[in-house]
């Protein structure tokens, strides 16, 4: 029979479990048998169970000696709360002092660590000193390391585990001792693990992170980092966060002994919630030469040739019925091509502006601006303001079997330029403009329901009264090349300094084929997709020459594109430029995926461009995964020049993934010349990890 007593103990000892309160509060208590004698003591025995609020103790017998003030728990205990769960065969607590023993414990932590410890003395409610104490963050059926102590003090109000006389211990085998250590079981400033490392243009690297955490909304990673061929950086990583924002700025700087030279990078961030819906974001990326990403970034970073650093101050709201944006910028550039940066241009200020005013169902009035100040030390500068209004009429049949949108409107462009040899400082540029785009979409369902076939052919047409433009300066505009990017557009001139005349018509067919299992899924899976774009130029003028060569030809070159999915985790894609007149491809991209989730994948890509359309050139790559077995994945990654018959980039990498730590092994080849060496560049990566410790490698 189960009995139930209700008890009011005394606030110590209530305390002792994490019931801190400010008054003494009824305890129930449940057992298998409850017996209360003349001395005042209770003894509760059989599957005990103690609650008080959202903590719970349980244990196969409690002896509570109120005149004493004395709780005692024996037999399979058990103390659950929010910032632990402790496992004893016995506990004592003084419920004066809000002091306790316990044998053979192990305190669990929210984040899965773990102290097991012959004997633990409770000194408060969140600081616990044990002795022959062994802690761990891994599984307790895979323990893989651990760290062993006469002695340990767990404080969770700091976050930390001080041991002394301690032995960091693999499978149980002592690998390092010292008098102290201390562990971080959350934020908390302190050492990070070594980053190591090897390569012919750098040598062998060491670095050792310092990380420092003095607020609980900013920190910091000091680093100094050795290099054997180039000497020492130091590397100094800063942010912060609030409720307006974060920013995050990271610096790096070296003597390097190989150009007798000061080198240095400057990284940041800032993200910012103004009052009245104004938000500011900032980024920056500055280095100090021409070859430093090459020489010390790693990855995409380190064949990167152009930087740019900006800042944006934008606002969206509305002003009545209208729906404005701005955004007011500026930008700085570096050119990384370029011996300096005298001749690149730099966007200081630029101020933006978007209004939409829905007037009727069919009819949006759209006002759009921007107005830019370029500045260069040497060269063409000045100011550049672009109006242009425009009205949109989308139009759809019910159903959306068809839709169409008529759009016509203005550029109007002025410049004041300084400093030029052009005869007219202040020349302008006015544009009409008209486009028409119809969709169609024609489907059929199968009579299961599982296949959907959709076929939309989508035709536009564009008129652009644009003048001769030859003589206008040229900030930031170039000449595109057709692709599906800009197959449906107007205008294929990127930047505001150039907009084509036009008298266009292009046309777009797409055939999709749809698979769904169930045919009451409301999902489906692309199972075929085959694109074929063309355009046709009524007028074959070009507005400057120098950007835009005359076609030679109304019909342009046909676009084809293709992907297939005949099953979930395989995509054949191939898509192509082909030039009918003279019979040959300008480009073919292909490439084959193969992926199940993590067991392995499968990239391989070719591209080729022909010479009569552009610099020749023909790439070959490969890269993928494979889980070989249990807890090991291999990687590689290679990159071949056709042309050149050289391998440019050469990867393999090998990783073992233990719930308690991983290992991953990495050597590279990287065959294009870069930075202050003009050798092929190899090496290795090794990053150890180990779970709550942190990492050593890179």
């Amino acid at each position: 029979m189960i009995r139930l007593l209700r008890i009011f103990l005394t606030i110590p000892a209530i305390l002792m479990f994490g019931f801190a309160t400010a008054h003494a509060k009824a305890v129930d208590i449940t057992a298998d048998e409850i017996t209360r004698n003349a001395d005042g003591v209770s003894i509760a025995s059989g599957n005990v169970v103690i609650k008080r609020e959202t903590d719970t103790l349980m244990a196969d017998q409690v002896i509570y000696r109120a005149n004493e003030h004395v709780l005692e728990a024996h037999g399979h205990v058990i103390i659950k709360s929010d910032k632990s769960t402790i496992h004893a065969e016995q506990a004592f607590m003084d419920t004066e002092d809000n002091t306790g023993n316990m044998q053979k414990a192990i305190i669990i932590l929210p984040n899965g660590e773990r102290l097991t410890a012959e004997r633990v003395r409770r000194i408060n409610e969140h600081t616990y000193e044990a002795e022959e104490a062994i802690f761990s963050s891994c599984p307790i059926d895979q323990e893989s390391w651990r760290i062993a102590a006469k002695r340990a003090q767990l404080n969770q109000n700091d976050g930390t585990l001080m041991a002394k006389h301690s032995r960091f211990e693999l499978w149980e085998v002592p690998v390092l001792y010292t008098p102290w250590w201390q562990q971080s079981l959350r934020r908390k400033s302190g050492l990070l693990m070594p980053i190591v490392g090897s390569g012919k243009r750098r040598g062998t690297e060491l670095g050792l992170p310092v990380y420092i955490a003095p607020a609980a909304n900013w920190d910091a990673t000091l680093t100094p980092h050795w290099m054997s061929a180039r000497g020492i950086m130091g590397e100094a990583e800063l942010r912060h966060i609030s409720k307006l924002g974060k920013e995050y700025l990271n610096v790096a700087t070296i003597r390097d002994t190989v150009t007798n030279s000061s080198r240095s990078r400057l990284e940041g961030e800032i993200h910012r919630q103004l009052p009245a819906n104004i938000s500011l974001s900032a980024s920056g990326d500055y280095v100090s030469d021409r070859d430093y990403l090459a020489d010390f970034a790693s990855g995409t970073d380190a064949s990167a040739s152009y930087l740019q650093s900006a800042a944006t101050l934008s606002q969206s709201g509305h002003i009545g019925e209208i729906n404005n944006t701005w955004s007011l910028s500026a930008s700085q550039h570096q050119n990384l091509l370029l011996a300096s940066d005298a001749t690149t241009l730099q966007i200081l200020p630029r101020l933006e502006s978007q209004a939409l005013w829905s007037a009727y169902q069919n009819l949006n009035l759209h006002f759009d601006q921007q107005t830019t100040n370029f500045y260069r030390r040497t060269g063409l500068k000045g100011w550049r303001m672009d109006l242009h209004p425009y009205i949109e009429m989308p139009w759809e049949l019910a159903g959306g079997g068809i839709s169409a949108t008529l759009q016509a409107g203005s550029h109007h462009t002025r410049y004041w330029l300084s400093q030029t040899a052009l005869a007219d400082t202040q020349p302008s540029r006015t544009t009409a403009e008209a486009s028409l785009q119809v969709r169609s979409d024609f489907e059929r369902i199968s009579d299961q329901r599982g296949w959907r076939h959709i076929v939309s052919p989508i035709l536009r047409y564009d008129f652009i009264d644009a003048p001769n433009q030859a003589a206008l300066p040229n900030f930031d505009s170039g000449f595109g090349a057709l692709s599906w990017s800009n197959l449906l557009s107007g205008n294929r001139f990127v930047g505001r300094d150039r907009i084509e005349r036009t008298n266009r018509i292009s046309f777009l067919l797409e055939n999709r084929l749809q698979y769904k299992s169930d045919p009451k899924s409301s999902t489906s899976r692309e199972v075929l997709i085959i694109r074929g774009g063309v355009t046709y130029d009524l007028l074959q003028q070009s507005i400057d020459t120098a950007l835009q060569a005359a076609p030679t030809r109304p019909f342009s070159d046909l676009l084809g594109e293709i992907i297939i999915k005949p099953i979930n985790g395989i995509r054949l894609y191939s898509s192509g430029q082909y030039n009918p007149a003279q019979d040959y491809w300008s480009t073919i991209t292909s490439t084959f995926d193969l992926s199940t989730s993590s067991s392995y994948s499968l990239h391989i890509g070719h591209q080729i461009t022909s010479n009569q359309y552009a610099t020749s050139s023909e790439l070959l790559s490969v890269s993928g995964s494979v889980h070989i077995a249990s807890r090991w994945h291999a990687t590689g990654d290679w990159e071949y020049d056709r042309l050149l018959k050289l391998s440019q980039r050469t990867t393999l990498g090998l990783a073992y993934k233990h719930p308690c730590w991983s290992l991953k092994f990495e050597a590279y080849r990287l065959n294009r010349p870069s930075g202050t060496s003009t050798a092929s560049d190899y090496g290795y990566r090794i990053l150890l990890d180990f779970k709550g410790l942190g990492s050593v490698g890179s």
